[in-house]
């Protein structure tokens, strides 16, 4: 029996809310019906949003999710067994996996490396988006985050260039030219488009490396004190529109009932039909998609109790 193909894996990273599912998004949409693209998603709540706004589009690709815990920590073990189960299917083409954003890509490469050394997953360079709305260089060099981040990368692309203040995308490369070692790519987009020649890089031959040990601080609180939530709502429940709307604005910028919300992803029924609506950098967005097997939402509250999020949501549920 011939040995199976390898298969290209490639790691998408970046802060919550920089676009890494939009750039998945993008990458499924122009291989529909040309490839069998397998996702691995790390949700940073607990009910896998991601995976169900992957699944509802793009040419039905094969999504997996590994949600409520950092994949280089609390969910490590899931993530291992869910590529284990990818790469039992023959068909698949490609692989490509977003961590957490709270997650620190150089421990799930650890992983990922050790799995490559076994079986037939051929690790690709990674890629790590930073947000050209709140690009510094001072901040990105200082704050430790970040700098895992930029080290961990091996393509580092400056995304939703179309946001940023003029000399961004001049500071961004001039600041990425000075990172060690060299990246292969230092790439500027909007709408989270990776060309095609990103996904062909391969990897330069590897040199000896240290294992460290997982000391990594995540973005947004810690286990101890979990600033996200998430929860589901059956399909016959319906949301009202712009009740829901308003709940999102309030949350994104003044805050409602102490509680004020960095990130949410939710895909809603409302009475105008099914919607993605998503709150990130202080503003909301939305837009339609095909109909879902249930309402859902994860959200990382900077302020407040988590909790009061999923009471202020079901406020705009009509009656039943």
């Amino acid at each position: 029996m011939p040995e199976p193909s390898p298969l290209p894996c490639h790691v998408i990273a970046g802060p919550l809310g920089v676009g890494k599912t939009t750039a998945i998004l993008d990458y499924l949409r122009r291989h529909t019906g040309e490839q069998e693209v397998g996702v691995v998603v790390n949700d940073f709540g607990p009910v896998g949003l991601d995976g169900a706004i992957l699944e509802g589009e793009g040419g039905r690709p094969e999504v997996a999710t590994v949600p409520g815990g950092c994949v280089c920590c609390a969910a490590a073990e899931g993530l291992v067994t869910t590529i284990q189960r990818m790469l039992e299917l023959p068909d698949l083409d490609r692989l490509i996996i977003e961590p957490s954003g709270m997650a620190d890509p150089a421990q799930v490469l650890v992983l990922l490396r050790q799995m490559a050394g076994q079986s037939r997953l051929e690790l690709r360079p990674t890629i790590a988006l930073l947000n050209a709305a709140e690009f510094e260089p001072r901040r990105a060099s200082q704050m430790p985050f970040f700098r895992h981040m930029a080290d961990a990368a091996d393509i580092l692309v400056l995304n939703r260039c179309d946001a940023a203040e003029p000399g961004t995308e001049e500071a961004f490369r001039e600041w990425a030219a000075t990172l060690e070692p060299p990246k292969l790519r230092v790439v500027t987009t909007e709408h989270g488009h990776l060309d095609e020649e990103l996904f062909a890089l391969r990897l330069p031959e590897p040199a000896a490396e240290a294992c460290h040990p997982h000391g990594h601080t995540h973005a947004l609180g810690d286990t101890a004190n979990d600033p996200s939530g998430g929860a589901t709502w059956p399909a016959a429940r319906c949301f009202h529109h712009d009740r829901l709307t308003a709940v999102l604005e309030g949350l994104a910028r003044e805050g409602m009932e102490g509680v004020r919300v960095e990130r949410l992803k939710g895909v809603f029924r409302t009475e105008r039909g099914w919607w993605v609506l998503q709150i990130a950098n202080g503003e909301v967005t939305r837009r339609e998609t095909p109909a879902r097997k249930d309402s859902r939402a994860d959200w990382v509250a900077t302020e407040g109790r988590p909790e009061t999020v999923r009471d202020l949501l079901e406020s705009a549920l009509r009656p039943e």
